[in-house]
């Protein structure tokens, strides 16, 4: 009975290693597809105010991103405000991205930012930035070479 449970143990071990490694060479592989620059198209707010920390309320400021930059699998732009949002991109387009940042010595907030999207075929790729107060939808281009 010990021994057949050491042996079940020892093949769950090794069929964890076969899952981990199937799964680090999809995300390597499969960014391939989509490895370039992208090119800034366009920015959308989505919420067009927020409520401050001391309860008021702020215009959202429409926001410019850097281009879009993917290879092997990683992907990674500059906010309009200087900070780098990494991430991956998916077998099928599908784009995860974060950044977080402590809060500076002036008091400011720490900094989380979220995006999602994908790319499509025809290579624009659309995100979702979801911020503490402003969001916004960005979409760039794939440039050719």
């Amino acid at each position: 009975m010990r021994r057949s449970i050491g042996l079940l143990g020892i093949a769950g071990l090794i069929g964890a290693f076969a899952v981990v490694n199937a799964q680090a060479q999809t995300a390597s592989t499969a960014g391939t597809a989509f490895d370039g620059k992208y090119r800034f198209v366009s920015s959308t707010n989505v919420n067009a105010t927020y409520t401050t920390r001391k309860g008021q309320t702020g215009q959202c400021p429409s926001r410019r991103a850097g281009p879009l930059h993917i290879v092997d699998g990683r992907v990674h732009y500059t906010t309009a405000s200087g900070y780098r949002v990494g991430g991956t991109v998916g077998p099928q387009g599908e784009l995860a991205m974060r950044v977080l940042a402590p809060a500076n010595s002036g008091g400011s907030q720490p900094i989380s930012l979220n995006v999602s999207g994908n790319i499509d075929a025809s290579g624009t790729a659309r995100v979702r930035q979801i911020g503490y107060g402003c969001s916004y939808d960005f979409v760039w281009q794939k440039q050719t070479q």
